[in-house]
């Protein structure tokens, strides 16, 4: 498996066009429902009539009525408009080769995540597509190929019939391959990007590459096995069930750690600040604004009155207090209005420690600075009840006699 950040141009696209991308999703989840009753329904032909039986099939096809009235020419143009766009950010990206965008974009890209709609991929390499039989099929232009734990057929459970065969043909096989655990590895993508390593919040921008897929257990399976012709790995379905969830356990814990092995960031969630002054009080506008860790974006003048309309974005995190604050150093004079913006990251690393001679030498080796970013972390992790890593005794070396 291999970690790395997205290009910026295609995180953007993804942020931007996340609704368009769940429409998409809805409208394959609506398809299969469609051919689930078309299955049930010839079904039903080899059974009696039955109330119940017929009841069972009345809102399926009240759903797969509502769904053809949503205007399908559109939602089907949907995704061939995505993957054009898709790849057009691609195009200048650094350290993505155009051979390798190309294979993402038309078979290599299976889900985006977390929610099956944000803007991180799990992508599968030309070796793992071999195994998945499904190299021809593309995200954005489905075709279906009937695969235990599809994470895009999303197959129903089965029963009677149809689970015995599917058992038999596991256990016929000598070993498994990652179309077995397709829903699996696509669960463990989606946790990990739920929630990351670092405030256990959404992954933006991360690529997820599956390499390779290899089954050790065939040969262990068949040693441990009193009779060798039925030493299949894991006795068939039984053996997929019991496998997934460490396949969901290794899949997340394996995303999280290649994450951190870049230089992480965290976002923070931004307010655009519309404030209106007088020439007079415009300095003490720009100290309020620098103490709260927020820059200028643009100043002008509004022509025939004395006013200046100045834009900053400030972070919501520092925001609190920030009205009363201006209006108190300007005595009224300055009116901010606060809208949100969205989310931009810090680019400052939380792990970030001194390493190189200057370094050391201006900050020492505890880098008594403060660190913005990790600031940040920490009080989200402490407020979310997890593990902050900070020093208990500060001056070690020091001891203090108290007399009675």
């Amino acid at each position: 498996m291999h970690v790395e950040p997205l290009p910026e141009a295609t995180a953007d696209f993804l942020v931007r066009h996340e609704a368009d991308i769940q429409r998409v999703v809805r409208l394959t989840s609506s398809q299969r429902r469609q051919r689930l009753n078309a299955a049930a329904e010839a079904l039903e032909d080899d059974v009696d009539d039955d109330p119940a039986a017929v009841g069972f099939g009345a809102p399926g096809d009240a759903a797969g009525g509502a769904a053809r009235e949503a205007r399908p020419s559109r939602l089907s143009e949907m995704g061939p408009w995505l993957q054009r766009g898709l790849q057009q950010t691609f195009t200048k990206a650094k350290g993505w080769e155009p051979q390798r965008a190309e294979h993402v974009v038309s078979s290599g890209l299976r889900v985006f995540g977390p929610r099956k709609t944000g803007p991180n991929m799990l992508i599968y390499s030309k070796e793992v597509l071999e195994q998945v039989g499904g190299s021809g099929s593309t995200w954005f232009g489905r075709r279906e190929h009937s695969t235990l734990g599809s994470s895009f057929t999303a197959t129903p459970s089965l029963s009677g019939d149809d689970a015995s065969d599917a058992e038999d043909s596991l256990t016929a096989r000598a070993a498994y391959t990652i179309r077995d655990f397709e829903e699996s590895v696509s669960t463990g993508f989606q946790l990990a990007t739920q929630s990351g390593p670092l405030c256990f919040e959404p992954l933006s921008g991360v690529a997820v590459t599956i390499e390779r897929f290899v089954y050790n257990g065939a040969g262990q399976a068949a040693a441990d096995s009193p009779e060798p012709d039925r030493a299949a790995p894991g006795h068939g379905a039984v053996g997929v069930a019991a496998l997934s969830g460490q396949i969901i356990t290794a899949v997340r814990d394996a995303v999280k750690a290649g994450f951190l092995q870049w230089s992480p960031r965290i976002h923070l969630a931004m307010y655009t600040c519309d404030i209106q002054a007088t020439s007079e009080v415009l300095g003490k506008v720009y100290a309020v604004i620098n103490r709260r860790r927020g820059r200028v974006l643009l100043e002008e003048m509004r022509e025939g009155t004395p006013y200046f309309m100045v834009k900053a974005a400030i972070p919501i995190v520092d925001s609190f207090g920030f009205a009363d604050e201006i209006r108190k150093r300007t005595s009224g004079a300055a009116i901010p209005l606060l809208i949100f913006r969205g989310f931009e990251p810090l680019d400052i690393d939380p792990f970030w420690v001194p390493t190189t001679e200057e370094e050391l030498e201006d900050l020492g080796e505890k880098a008594d600075r403060e660190n913005v970013a990790k600031n940040h972390m920490d009080k989200v992790r402490r407020r979310k009840g997890l593990f902050v890593e900070r020093k208990i005794v500060e001056h070690a070396e020091k001891q203090r006699t108290l007399k009675k």
